[in-house]
């Protein structure tokens, strides 16, 4: 525990950074070749499945016999590897068959710049949840000035930091110090926190290479036989900086934890997104939809760090023959709740048609603040609006988008001309409006569509009607109501309706509709040189409703 020390420092350092976005990858890749359903899926599992194949986890190949190395985006040159790759003879710029050379087991990763930014991103959100001082010290490594915490054990938060990590892929270490070298130091050897003040020996024990000096000063000091952080302390700093200049006086400085650097602190990126680009490109849902849970996984992750909720999902699907599907997915109620999310986006997945293979797939989250609530005591909201809007899509995946919604009048005098509106994410009965007038009298129960019709009319007014509904005789009718519309285009539309009465007592609504000629009605008519006949069609009666 820090009790002396007035500033502290804190370093989380992911080993073999490169080697470890490129196994994640890998990962991924390998998951979306099993026969499963995606939601049983999980890093472990994977895990077990690829270590059976020969092809291991890099949290197991960083300790294990089995050496891995990382290539160049070319994949012709080793550029980084690990320890057991290390002590197998292999260096890095060793070409792959040198490489292959010296271990046949060997395992080659191929370097992906796209998934070492996004995860460099998702450890600078990460992080700024514990501290706003931050500083995106290298690929892999970031630095936090701890200063105003007022606690004195850093050990729990940092054990939940590295275990989020390791939920999204990444196996890290922390270090804590009194300056940001010494943290640092204390990263790179801890397993996986380790606290280094500046009399401990195990600073002293550091190899020179952990400082990382260049390749000529460290063959001078090689040559001096100092090998440790310890040994080059022990010399004189003056006759160093004399002698080797100001790169070996500043080395000095660092072995000995007295490194003056300042942070230069940085804002996490606002944005949240993940990608992939497949190596062979997926023609099933399954694959896909293995990928974006993981993905969403990751992304609920970040945002809950800054204390937000996911309010709207963008994917983007790329074709293997160049073509680009986008669609945005509105969260009806924002959460970050990974099954909902999951189900809203595997639902459009499940409906979508492609030309081509998938050859890439990109996600992105939009955060957006809790919403406030009104609640009343008389009036429920609903229950689970995710699950609602989701029923909703999945019927109008059934029956289609213009029958599913709440019917909406047309601005127009035509009857029946109603559209469906899917209602809006903050809809609730509240926003209904209400007339203040009572109605009265019978309602009217309309037929969609109307039932056809032969009417008998005597001096214009209707006494006889035959239907597959209902017939008898007219003895007493209120209209008509005449109706029209649309008369500046070739739509126009002309309805007149009649109450009636029939004999039996039953009260119906029935129209005489007028139509436009179709486009080949008026050529046919043409034709034939009627030119003074009106062009429409009389007489199209129908039943288009009942009174209860």
């Amino acid at each position: 525990m820090l009790k002396n020390i007035t500033s502290c420092f804190a370093v989380i350092y992911i080993p073999f950074y490169a080697l470890q976005c490129a196994c994640r990858k890998r990962i991924f890749e390998e998951g979306t070749r099993h026969k499963r359903v995606p939601d049983q899926l999980s890093f472990d599992v994977i895990g077990t499945h690829v270590s059976r194949t020969g092809e291991r986890g890099i949290d197991d190949n960083s300790s294990s016999d089995i050496p891995s190395a990382l290539l160049d985006q070319e994949g012709m040159h080793v550029i980084e590897l690990n320890y057991a790759a290390h002590y197998a003879g292999i260096q890095p710029g060793m070409s792959t068959s040198q490489a292959l050379a010296r271990a046949s087991e060997l395992i080659l990763y191929k370097r992906n710049p796209s998934t070492e930014q996004h995860l460099q991103n998702t450890l600078l959100q990460l992080v700024y949840r514990y501290s706003p001082f931050i500083e995106n010290s290298a690929p892999g490594i970031c630095t936090l000035d701890l200063k105003g915490k007022r606690i004195r054990n850093h050990q729990p938060w940092l054990r939940e930091l590295l275990a989020q990590l390791r939920s999204i892929g990444l196996k890290a270490q922390a270090g804590l110090g009194a300056n940001p070298e010494i943290a640092l130091q204390a990263a790179k050897i801890a397993n996986p926190i380790l606290e280094i003040f500046q009399d401990c020996h195990l600073l002293q024990s550091l190899a020179l290479e952990s400082l990382a000096p260049s390749p000529f000063l460290l063959d001078i000091l090689k040559s001096w036989g100092i090998r440790t952080l310890g040994a080059l302390t022990r010399l004189p700093r003056e006759e160093i900086g004399q002698r080797l200049g100001l790169e070996a006086l500043a080395l000095w400085d660092r072995a000995a934890g007295r490194s003056a650097k300042v942070l230069q602190f940085v804002q996490p990126p606002e944005t949240f997104e993940e990608s992939i680009d497949f190596e062979e490109p997926l023609e099933t849902i399954e694959p896909l939809q293995f990928i974006l849970r993981r993905f969403l996984e990751t992304l609920s992750l970040r945002i809950e760090s800054i204390y937000l909720l996911i309010a709207e999902l963008r994917l983007m699907l790329t074709l293997e023959d160049g073509e680009k599907i986008v669609r945005i997915l509105q969260i009806p109620a924002p959460t970050r709740n990974v099954d909902t999310l999951f189900g809203i986006a595997a639902q459009y997945l499940e409906t979508l048609q492609t030309t081509a293979p998938v050859s890439s797939f990109h996600l992105e989250a939009i955060p957006s603040r809790p919403a406030g609530h009104q609640f009343n005591l008389f009036q429920g909201g609903l229950k689970d609006p995710n699950r609602f809007f989701q029923t909703l899509a999945r019927l109008a995946a059934l029956v289609g988008d213009e029958k599913v919604g709440i019917p909406q009048r047309i601005n127009t005098h035509q009857p029946d001309s109603l559209q469906m509106l899917m209602p809006e994410l903050g809809w609730s009965w509240k926003t209904v409006k209400k007339n203040g007038r009572p109605k009265t009298g019978p309602g009217l129960r309309r037929y969609r569509p109307g039932i056809a019709a032969r009417v008998e009319l005597n001096d214009g007014k209707p006494v006889l009607m035959q239907s597959s509904l209902i017939s008898g005789r007219i003895v007493e009718t209120r209209g008509p109501w005449k109706l029209s519309g649309n008369w500046w285009d070739s739509t126009r539309w002309e309805t007149k309706e009649w109450d009636i009465a029939l004999e039996n007592g039953g009260l119906y609504r029935i129209a005489r509709k007028t139509t436009n000629f179709s486009q080949d009605q008026r050529k046919a008519s043409n034709r034939k040189g009627n030119r003074s006949r009106p062009l429409a069609i009389q007489d199209q009666w129908e039943v288009v409703g009942v009174y209860d």
